[in-house]
């Protein structure tokens, strides 16, 4: 079995060197082969140099390739990785994430034990103290996740797919994701297919890794929480518009809880309720503004 590891990178010179260094301090357990797929997203700053100095490595040379993605786009860049990628199960992380020393050899077992499972998502935690608390997936639970599920299952920093996948329901959606207006959701809108399409998706605490986002103020926080907002109706709006009547219930929901969601509650501080007042703002901007883009623009 091959692995391929993609790690689509945008002007984080700094931060990809530190992804990179605990990529390749990993054990590496001798019953996988493996690959690094450095995606550089129309990056202008060091990341190339960065790149190459991790390249000459006398170990991993001959497992990693720089790839250059100059339209702008995390969709872009992950699809451009796919197609390059070799391996038969394709597995994703971000360049601002520390993986553990087990990372991939949890990943390799999870699949190896499995001949079903086609989709693996896994613990996200903050790296560090003083950094903002979004970005995370800290459930401690192993469970499988089925259909009908929409967002909440899964993070695209710490996800992994049998290549299949990708050939029956498809490529990341370029309206979507870090580099477009939506700026999220490409992650959960594909896990949505996969789990229409009846793939057995399984979240696996043990697959873990931390988030070093650099996110320290609350104003971050907030316009994460309002890209994220902008990014979830859309990818929602996008099947209901394809007729699926499940997404079409998703989208009622929506607007029926938005006046509850909005209101202050008992539990809250001010801190959560800036956060989720920011994203219900961006829900509804997304409401208005996807179904243009969703019904005419193109997906890959």
């Amino acid at each position: 079995m091959k692995l391929s590891v993609l790690i689509c990178t945008r002007n984080r010179a700094k931060s990809l060197a530190s992804t990179l260094e605990r990529f390749f301090a990993q054990r590496f357990a001798a019953d996988y082969d493996f690959e690094l797929v450095i995606v550089d997203n129309a990056s202008t700053d060091e990341t190339r140099q960065v790149a190459e100095r991790f390249l000459q490595h006398p170990d991993f040379a001959s497992r990693m390739f720089y790839l250059p993605e100059k339209k702008a786009g995390l969709s872009r860049a992950r699809n451009a990785g796919l197609k390059a990628a070799r391996g038969e199960i394709i597995v994703f992380t971000d360049d601002d994430v520390l993986v553990t020393e087990n990372w991939l050899d949890e990943i390799h077992r999870e699949f190896a034990a499995d001949p079903n499972l086609f989709v693996l998502g896994g613990r996200v935690l903050l790296a560090r103290a003083g950094l903002q608390d979004v970005a995370v997936f800290a459930a401690t639970e192993r469970r499988e996740i089925v259909f009908p599920n929409g967002g909440g299952v899964a993070m695209g920093a710490n996800m992994a797919f049998r290549r299949e996948v990708f050939d029956r329901v498809g490529l990341f959606d370029v309206r979507l994701g870090a580099g477009t207006f939506f700026a999220g959701g490409e992650d959960i809108e594909l896990f949505y297919r996969a789990l229409k399409a009846g793939y057995k998706f399984v979240y696996a605490p043990n697959v873990l890794v931390y988030h070093d986002h650099n996110r320290r103020t609350l104003e971050q926080a907030c316009r994460l929480s309002y890209s994220y907002g902008k990014a979830y109706p859309a990818y929602i709006l996008k099947h209901a518009l394809l007729g699926d009547t499940y997404a079409m219930r998703m989208v009622y929901w929506l607007i029926c809880e938005l006046p509850s969601r909005w209101r202050l509650r008992q539990e809250d501080t001010a801190e959560t309720l800036r956060r989720r007042r920011a994203q219900i703002r961006g829900i509804f901007v997304g409401l208005l503004t996807a179904p243009l883009p969703m019904l005419f623009g193109k997906e890959h």
